[in-house]
């Protein structure tokens, strides 16, 4: 049998939400019918201008998502409608927020779900942008951690990893007002996810599993840099991807939050890489070996000289 893979945009991975285990169960269930009527099918409703309706067997999303206890599937329908989705693109002064569902309701045995045509796009308007991962492993997940932490990488497989810093892992998580200290955050919700989707891996059960380091500013941890193992062979790292990924990465050695002149700079250096996408490669390795070689006090000021020479050429006497 052919194994089923989910897609969802991008900006569904690393939005900021957070649903519990069986909430997200139930959304993998539900996307998978999207997915069916969408992509795999000529049937049903397929514009992306009205709300849309799914109708799906009661008895098979129990079965699925959690056949000990029916009941708290109903909960967790009950919890999607009343639970929102949001999306900031800082770069373009985007923000949306949306409910993972308009209504449910149950008649004989059959589940009724409408879904808003704002979120749809996301799940359905698939441009080279998206997150592909493993329905059976994403189904499997214990923790509501693990689910996130796995998506995440999936989404960045092909490039080997990533590095987040801590607030926009509290940020993307929800977690501004819980595990306040990093130990707790670390042992809570990092170490959670990452033993669980290794044992998962260690048995074949699984397609990937990661790692991390910690970057800190003297005692304390800033970002995080995530390494990702995979047991499959992934095609390279697309540019819409790689241009996110120099922007997160040089937005987080420049501080930009913080230091509204190095933004100023990042939006010239992501300007001209635009104008030479051939170059996005370049400058993403380039980051990569300043992380790995230059110590991290001296790595914004060692790659700021790198980028002024190597991509903006200008000149740095001054």
């Amino acid at each position: 049998m052919k194994e089923m893979l989910l897609r969802q945009d991008n900006r569904i991975t690393s939005a900021r939400y957070e649903l519990s285990v069986i909430e997200k169960r139930v959304m993998y269930f539900m996307l998978k019918h999207i997915r069916k009527q969408y992509v795999l099918s000529d049937a049903g409703q397929r514009d992306l201008f009205n709300d849309l309706i799914i109708k799906i067997d009661g008895s098979a999303l129990i079965k699925e998502v959690d056949n000990n206890h029916p009941s708290d599937v109903r909960k967790a329908l009950k919890s999607l409608r009343l639970r929102s989705f949001e999306y900031e693109d800082e770069e373009n002064d985007n923000f949306m927020e949306v409910g993972f569902i308009n209504y449910h309701k149950w008649e004989k045995g059959q589940v009724e779900v409408q879904i808003s045509k704002e979120i749809l796009p996301f799940y359905v308007e698939l441009t080279s942008r998206y997150t592909e991962y493993s329905l059976v492993v994403a189904m499997g997940l214990r923790s509501k951690w693990s689910q996130r932490m796995y998506e995440l990488c999936a989404q960045w497989r092909s490039a080997g990893g990533f590095r987040l810093t801590i607030e926009d892992l509290r940020l993307m998580f929800k977690l501004e007002e819980e595990y306040n200290r990093y130990a707790s955050l670390k042992l809570k919700v990092l170490e959670v996810a990452k033993v669980e989707i290794k044992k998962l891996y260690d048995k074949g059960q699984c397609d990937l599993y990661f790692e991390y380091s910690e970057n800190k500013d003297g005692r304390s941890v800033r970002s995080l840099n995530f390494k990702i193992i995979s047991s499959k062979t992934e095609n390279a790292i697309t540019l819409q991807d790689l241009d996110y990924a120099v922007r997160t990465e040089l937005s987080i050695l420049f501080e930009t939050r913080t230091r509204p002149k190095n933004n100023e700079f990042l939006g010239k250096v992501m300007n001209v890489l635009r104008l030479n996408p051939e170059d996005l490669n370049r400058c993403y390795q380039k980051i990569l070996f300043t992380k790995q070689t230059i110590p991290n006090d001296e790595q914004a000021r060692y790659l700021r000289y790198v980028l002024n020479e190597e991509f903006l050429k200008t000149d740095t006497s001054h």
